[in-house]
């Protein structure tokens, strides 16, 4: 097990790429690098070409103590509005917050025993669970009602399942965790049912939707793999061994089942089926679906698509509120998501922490832009592959405009799943 770098600190948290789109844009990790190596791992190939620790395994942790100085004294970073607004944080974006290193080092230990103190809401992803037996971390989080944790489990077949999950705890192992997290008096878990890998998450979507209804879990978020095109000899690795373990070429069929470059993602119609089957399942066995794939976000029970009941203080000024208000009344103006911004409206897209602003056409175009303006240009140029129109493919289409010029986004159902597509629903 690599040993703590002392002295360099990993830089966290950080604005997620996905702020337009998200519940919880304020994304945290405690360390630079997880202990688990899970080969479809999303961060994999960004993080190997650009850190040198990420590949060599070398462990660095936040500045615990910074950290603290920035959540007791706000205005000390650009982070300080989203947190004056207590804003849930999502924590374990890039690693797992209790992995083997956690064990190892305990920062994240330090860190709740704070983030207690100070009443912070917070919303975890992870896969490990001995943390939920540890009586240090347990106390922590019972009668903690604004702390929610989300476990990712992908498959019941773990026979292939630990040999793409490689170091993770068994898939029975994490739904008895689940179900220990959801006899504490404390907010109920989400199963993470991400990524969706068609050929080992399915047949058992349906079975894996039940079984988080008994365990105690009050949702259940899902999102289709998406394959890294632009791949680095080690990436070709994984995704070569992947598909000997799934027994189909995995990237031959995302090239040809997707619409998209780059990053690719399965087509409407390829996960339409998974999607309708899980959704009768969650409403079968009454538990909540969510849906954080481009495609058919639409469906999620709200406007959070890792799970956050509606009572949870999350982001709203963002699109996947906006697809969720116009399904449920038929259209969605500008005003319905933008009053929950006011944290995006001082902070200079160019210099946002952790973001990518990518070509320097774009940086120098969107120079003075705030994380508010290139919400709003999104929002309002259809055109772009980042407007709700092109990025829900067709489930809102922009029907006139406000009287401040926004685009309107009215519900197209054509598109959605046949749950979605009666008169009534669109009308609330």
């Amino acid at each position: 097990m690599p040993t703590l770098v002392e002295g360099r600190y990993y830089e966290s948290p950080r604005w997620s790429h996905e702020f337009p789109d998200c519940s919880m844009p304020m994304s945290f990790d405690t360390y630079n690098v997880c202990s688990y190596n899970c080969l479809y791992c999303f961060s994999f190939y960004q993080r190997s070409l650009t850190s040198e620790d990420y590949r060599h395994r070398r462990v660095r942790a936040v500045n615990v103590e910074k950290v603290k100085r920035m959540f007791l004294e706000p205005d000390s970073s650009q982070f300080g509005e989203y947190i004056k607004q207590r804003k849930v944080m999502q924590w374990g974006g890039l690693s797992d917050p209790f992995d083997e290193y956690e064990r190892r080092f305990g920062k994240t230990l330090e860190l709740l025993r704070f983030f207690k103190e100070i009443d912070y809401p917070l919303s975890f992803s992870t896969k490990a669970t001995w943390w939920t037996e540890d009586p240090r971390y347990v106390e922590l989080f019972e009668g903690q009602h604004n702390w929610h944790v989300k476990i990712s489990i992908i498959t019941l077949d773990w026979g292939r399942g630990r040999r793409i999950e490689l170091g993770v705890p068994s898939s029975d192992e994490r739904f008895a965790a689940l179900e220990r997290i959801a006899r504490w008096d404390s907010m109920a878990p989400t199963l993470r049912l991400r990524p969706f890998v068609i050929g080992l998450t399915d047949p058992y979507h349906t079975m894996m939707v039940k079984r988080a209804a008994e365990t105690g879990c009050q949702s259940v978020s899902t999102e289709f793999f998406c394959l890294e095109n632009r791949m680095s000899k080690e990436t070709r690795r994984r995704y070569r061994r992947m598909s000997e373990i799934l027994g189909y070429d995995l990237v031959g069929r995302y090239r040809r089942y997707s619409s998209t470059t780059g990053l690719l993602r399965l087509n409407r119609n390829v996960k339409r089926r998974f999607i309708e089957e899980m959704k009768e399942a969650a409403d079968k066995y009454g538990i909540r679906l969510y849906v954080s794939d481009a495609h058919f976000k639409e469906v999620s029970a709200g406007g959070s698509c890792c799970g956050l009941p509606e009572s949870c203080n999350y982001n709203r000024g963002q699109f996947t509120e906006a697809v969720v208000i116009a399904r449920k009344k038929g259209y969605v103006k500008w005003n319905d998501i933008e009053f929950d911004l006011g944290w995006a409206k001082n902070i200079k897209w160019r210099s946002a922490v952790g973001y990518n602003t990518g070509n320097s056409k774009a940086y120098a175009r969107f120079y003075n832009h705030t994380l508010y303006d290139m919400i709003r240009y999104w929002w309002n140029n259809p055109k772009s592959g980042s407007s709700p129109y092109r990025y829900f493919e067709g489930v809102l289409v922009p029907d006139g405009l406000d009287d401040e010029g926004n685009i309107i986004y009215r519900f197209n159902p054509d598109v959605s799943i046949r749950q979605f597509k009666s008169a009534e629903v669109m009308n609330g």
